[in-house]
């Protein structure tokens, strides 16, 4: 080969070189958006919600029927003379039904950002859930709320109310395509607003806090079979000027969906999502709508 073919051949080369690497930094470029907690219009707010110890107090089973107006049967000893002098009769000795409150399985579950409270923010609905009985036949999702309601301290206060029960955040992409989890900011606290309550979720330890991330999510199922967990160490305290730390998040690169939640009472801010392109821009009427 002379000398003109060899740069030839030399010139070609560094070309497919250099259109391989323009396809390729196509094919990896990535959008990141931020869900920053900052300023946002927190949507579906409860004016009327209970206070967080009672939103989050466990009435025990035996005690609904008398909560909803129904009387326990009396016993022998505390019946009146005149009806302790009644005939016998079978129906007389059978014991009254308690009469217990229906609670709709699956009532509020997170998804259009019309159960929960939600606020739109870089093109994702972000949206609070709450399921309680959780792992039992009897699990569903109870009306959710963010922490504070209107989210004015900048970041979710996610807190623990019992051991069956588990808060978090749901996360979609409003024109419903694919997107990722790259990482979040998180503290790990002493249940800030339920100082008392400073324990874990069932299965899991209290000096061993989790951030837990999921694609999906029944309650009624194990809160491991469609949870992952991060490890963030134990907690540090309810002081809001501790530092934040960041937890990276692998395996979920392309999702619908995500829900975070935490085993104990967790602090979220700055989460990280990225998508191979920008979300649709907002018209100026949907803007004001949101």
């Amino acid at each position: 080969m002379g000398l003109s073919g060899r740069f030839r051949f030399i010139r070609y080369l560094l070309m497919g070189v250099g259109l391989l690497f323009v396809a390729n930094r196509g094919d990896a470029q990535r959008f990141e958006y931020i869900i920053t907690f900052d300023k946002v219009v927190v949507e579906g707010i409860d004016s009327t919600a209970e206070t967080p110890a009672l939103a989050h107090l466990d009435v025990p089973i035996a005690l609904e029927g008398e909560q909803s107006g129904t009387e326990k049967p009396a016993t022998s000893a505390e019946r009146k003379p005149d009806q302790a002098k009644k005939s016998e009769r079978p129906d007389d000795l059978l014991p009254k039904p308690i009469k217990r409150p229906s609670r709709p399985a699956m009532s509020f579950p997170p998804g259009q950002g019309t159960s929960n409270p939600s606020f739109v923010q870089e093109g994702f609905l972000v949206e609070a859930f709450w399921a309680v009985n959780t792992g039992t036949p009897e699990a569903y999702f109870k009306r959710a709320h963010f922490h504070p309601p209107d989210l004015s301290s900048g970041f979710e206060a996610q807190h623990l109310g019992n051991p069956n029960e588990l808060h978090g955040i749901f996360i979609r992409s409003l024109d419903g395509k694919r997107f990722g989890l790259r990482s979040l900011q998180y503290r790990v606290t002493r249940n800030r607003q339920i100082p008392n309550k400073a324990l874990s979720i069932r299965g899991f330890s209290n000096y061993s806090i989790n951030v837990l991330v999921g694609r999906s999510f029944d309650p009624r199922a194990s809160i491991r079979t469609y949870f992952v967990a991060f490890p963030v160490g134990l907690p540090m305290g309810n002081d809001v000027t501790l530092p934040w730390w960041t937890l990276p998040i692998f395996g979920f690169e392309k999702v619908e969906q995500v829900y975070i939640a935490s085993s104990a009472s967790v602090d979220f801010d700055n989460i990280i999502l990225t998508r191979s392109e920008p979300p649709p821009a907002l018209v100026p009427h949907e803007e004001e709508d949101k």
